[in-house]
C-alpha cells in the first residue's frame, strides 16, 4: 500500500498521523520480511527513545484492524507483520525454524480452490488462510553443518 493512501486511511477513520506512527510505517515498507513488534521496536528506539513497546504493540492492532498489516503467526509463536498490497494480492513465507527468517513465496496453492463452494459444503465462513512452509534458512543450513539440500 502507498503511504499516502494508508496516512488517508488512517486520517478517515480519526487516526492521527504521529511521527512514531509514521516511523513504524517506514519500518514496515522499507524492510519487505515479515517484522515482530519488537524488531520494529528495535528499529525506531534509537530515534524516538521515548516510544514504548505497549506503542508499537497499540499501532499495529490499528493497522490490523483497519486491513493495512496482515498478522502472521510462525511457529515460533512471536506474531509478525506485514503491510497488505493494495491490489489484495497475497503471497506465503518460507520460515527457518532456527532464526526465524522468512522470505516470500509468491504464490498460493489455495487460489484454484473455489472457496465459496468450500464454505457451502462446510457451512463454514472463510475469512482468510494462511501457508507457511518451515525448514532451515541458508544460513543456518551452514552452520548445523548440512550444507547439502
Amino acid at each position: 500500500m502507498q503511504e499516502k493512501n494508508i496516512l488517508d486511511q488512517l486520517r478517515k477513520n480519526g487516526y492521527k498521523i504521529t511521527p512514531q506512527r509514521q516511523e513504524i510505517l517506514r519500518t514496515l515498507q522499507t524492510d519487505p520480511r515479515p517484522q515482530s513488534a519488537e524488531d520494529i521496536y528495535r528499529k525506531i528506539s534509537a530515534y524516538y527513545p521515548n516510544i514504548s513497546l505497549d506503542t508499537v504493540y497499540r499501532n499495529m492492532a490499528i493497522l490490523q484492524e483497519l486491513g493495512i498489516v496482515s498478522k502472521l503467526n510462525f511457529q515460533d509463536g512471536k506474531n509478525r507483520f506485514e503491510i497488505n498490497h493494495a491490489d489484495g494480492h497475497h503471497h506465503h513465507h518460507l520460515v527457518c525454524i532456527k532464526c526465524g527468517d522468512a522470505k516470500v513465496v509468491d504464490l498460493c496453492p489455495f487460489k484454484s480452490l473455489d472457496k465459496t463452494k468450500l464454505a457451502k459444503e462446510k457451512k463454514f465462513e472463510i475469512l482468510g488462510h494462511s501457508f507457511e512452509i518451515f525448514g532451515h534458512c541458508a544460513a543456518c543450513r551452514d552452520k548445523l553443518g548440512k550444507h547439502e539440500i
